[in-house]
């Protein structure tokens, strides 16, 4: 099965394309223009054509609401299109399964002025929180951009995370296991703090 996914959580923005649980290619462009200007035309420039691929996966945050909007629309209108399953992943959920440090792990993100994160164990994850300054214990799981931020005592960062090739290793293990994928009109970002 070949899966396209695309994350556009932040500034910068990835996609990639995984084949029979194979990463074959990443993409990641961090450019000044917005992501609806580039998005088609890089899609294009790298030779992708979408119609090619059996599913697809897009991230739902957390991250900036508006760029996480037009990746979201544009795969949901893509795969409805196509007639393709889609999958919805969460990138601190992605952090904290693909990082291989002692449990509680604490994946967090900041987006603007807000730092989101999620207490995981073995059990299972929290929701995602809003921190409020306070100490958590267990093992800090970010990227380097975010070093400054110090969640616990212990913290791993990466220097670099491919959400969508995560992503879309994660979404393909779900839908060899449920082949109509998630309902596209229910994917939306994540959303954590109500409208002003």
């Amino acid at each position: 099965m070949r899966i396209f996914s695309l994350d556009t959580s932040f500034s910068f923005f990835n996609f990639s394309v995984i084949e029979n649980g194979k990463v074959l290619e990443v993409h990641y462009i961090d450019s000044p223009r917005k992501t609806l200007e580039e998005l088609p035309s890089l899609i294009e420039r790298a030779g992708i054509r979408l119609n090619d691929f059996e599913g697809f996966a897009v991230s739902l945050g957390v991250g900036y609401l508006t760029s996480l909007r037009i990746g979201i629309t544009f795969m949901k209108t893509t795969a409805y299109l196509l007639k393709k399953p889609i999958i919805g992943f969460e990138n601190l959920s992605l952090l904290a399964r693909f990082t291989p440090v002692p449990y509680p792990r604490l994946p967090y993100l900041k987006v603007s002025t807000n730092v989101f994160y999620r207490i995981c164990n073995q059990e299972g994850e929290s929701e995602v929180k809003i921190h409020q300054g306070e100490r958590v214990e267990g093992t800090g799981i970010s990227l380097e951009v975010f070093k400054d931020i110090e969640l616990c005592r212990e913290n791993f960062y990466h220097p670099f995370f491919p959400f969508s090739a995560y992503g879309g290793i994660v979404a393909l293990r779900r839908l060899e296991e449920s082949p109509e994928g998630d309902d596209p009109f229910r994917l939306e970002p994540l959303y954590l703090k109500p409208p002003l």
